[in-house]
């Protein structure tokens, strides 16, 4: 989704991360530009409301916008997690510390047992690419849902092995994911998998 919305507004991938962590307003320009990606009224939106349309409304030439002023800003209370480059499969490896923090966005502000990560590999590009910043908790992953998989550390190793995949199916015996480059399906064994967490979607993270 940071390249959808760079994309769309463009911008740079390290734009939008300064905007979700709070480090750079964005721009009314653009805030109507990713309220088109997202379906959403920008000027409600720039007030902290919500509202859906069909499509973008344009504003008259000569209307009259009220500056709201500065948005809230979060926190800086969300961990990050640290990882490094994965071997062999793994798209990246944790290595249990936390590196820095990032700031809370509107959507997150009531939910507990949330991290965030940088993404290291590419097997789920282009829905992530290297280097963005993936909010990952709440609610338990379900079928459709993206997630991030971390395995128990081997016994020649302290970290363990991370993933980020699309959730395909979960049962005792089995989770079934899939990645999109190269798109294939892979198997885990659920013994094998120290936690397995939701990456919370970018709507949601927003508040929207």
């Amino acid at each position: 989704m940071q390249r959808q919305l760079a994309d769309v507004a463009d911008v740079s991938i390290a734009a939008v991360g300064q905007w979700e962590r709070g480090a750079n307003d964005i721009t009314m320009e653009n805030l109507r530009k990713v309220a088109v990606l997202l379906g959403i009224d920008a000027e409600a939106a720039n007030r902290g409301e919500l509202r859906y349309v069909d499509a973008p409304v344009l504003l008259n030439e000569v209307e009259r916008v009220t500056d709201s002023g500065f948005p809230t800003l979060g926190p800086m209370d969300i961990p990050v997690s640290g990882v490094s480059v994965g071997g062999d499969d793994a798209d990246f490896t944790f290595n249990g510390q936390i590196v820095d923090h990032v700031r809370r966005p509107p959507g997150l502000i009531n939910l507990k047992n949330v991290f965030a990560l940088h993404v290291l590999g590419d097997s789920m590009a282009p829905r992530f690419e290297p280097a963005d910043l993936v909010y990952c908790g709440g609610r338990p992953a379900v079928p459709g849902d993206d997630v991030v998989i971390e395995m128990f550390p081997s016994a020649d190793s302290p970290a363990g092995k991370g993933y980020i995949k699309r959730l395909i199916s979960r049962s005792a015996s089995v989770i079934v994911v899939r990645q999109f480059n190269p798109p294939r399906e892979i198997e885990f064994d659920p013994y094998e998998m120290k936690a397995m967490h939701r990456v919370i979607p970018w709507r949601e993270v927003l508040g929207f």
